[in-house]
């Protein structure tokens, strides 16, 4: 208290004269309209300048919010794009599409469009790697086809992703037979070509020739009856109950882009009901 005191006691002229001005000022500006409107004026474009500065740092703070939204916006449209653009690349590559959707269509088969992100088939047990799991619809056991033929078997799955076992892997065996032909035998890999496989079982009874297509049986909830699997490139008398037949690939492996996932709506059904006569499947 005696600071203050002090303090007042020193700087009293000081403050008497501030004082003195401060009403002089009061008195000028309340009986002088020149003065008056120009003090507020004045002080109208005091207050402007500190309200706009305001704002200005409102509109900083509220930037990150705006940003957000915006990069959210921007993010559905980009994952849109995307989606048009790949089903775009989908249908111009693959000019039989329609074709298969429609005998889909009529044989309870729908299409799960997938792309392919990781595969390999440079090895003796390969794997393709699709960006569509559990979420889209994709289970085990399902059948994997391109424009030009059987891929494979889905071996496995996550909500997002699913891992197709390739013909290109020992570990597959798909039934096939040759068109138009009623006898099966069942499409292996012997690990040497990735342009190649082996037919097996085909008994010497049924005549074949060099060219004859080869084509998936049917004989399955997996792959619906005559998808294109390959032509035949060379055969021969294996023993005396069945041939030797090498078979020449439709697909090009290396080229793989997108595929089919099949989804037989009432595959479920047809291997339980076979599981319980403990019939297999390929």
């Amino acid at each position: 208290m005696r600071t203050l005191i002090r303090f007042l006691l020193t700087f009293k002229t000081l403050f008497l004269f501030l004082i003195l001005q401060i009403i002089s000022l009061i008195l000028i500006i309340d009986h002088n309209q020149f003065q008056r409107s120009r003090f507020l004026n004045s002080s109208n474009v005091v207050i402007g300048t500190i309200y706009q500065f305001s704002n200005s740092v409102s509109e900083y703070f509220k930037l990150k919010t705006i940003n957000d939204n915006l990069a959210g916006e921007n993010t559905e449209l980009r994952d849109k794009l995307y989606a048009y653009e790949n089903e775009l690349n989908f249908i111009k590559q693959d000019s039989n599409y329609l074709a298969r959707e429609n005998r889909a269509l009529e044989k309870s088969y729908t299409f799960i469009t997938a792309k392919v992100i990781n595969a390999s088939f440079n090895k003796y047990r390969n794997y393709v790697t699709l960006d569509k799991g559990a979420k889209d619809g994709i289970r085990p056991e399902m059948g994997v086809i391109n424009e030009s033929g059987v891929i494979g078997i889905v071996s496995s799955v996550s909500d997002h992703f699913s891992v197709v076992l390739p013909i290109l892997n020992p570990s597959s065996r798909i039934s096939a037979k040759i068109k138009h032909k009623s006898q099966t035998g069942s499409l292996v890999w012997d690990g040497k070509d990735a342009r190649r496989v082996l037919l097996e079982e085909v008994p010497l009874y049924i005549s074949i020739e060099v060219g004859d297509t080869v084509v998936t049986s049917g004989y399955s909830s997996i792959f619906p009856e005559g998808i294109n699997m390959g032509v035949v490139r060379f055969f021969q008398k294996e023993n005396d109950n069945f041939y030797f037949i090498e078979v020449d690939l439709f697909t090009n492996f290396n080229r793989l882009s997108y595929v089919d996932v099949i989804d037989y709506k009432n595959a479920e059904e047809q291997r339980e009901l076979e599981r319980k006569e403990g019939i297999g499947n390929d």
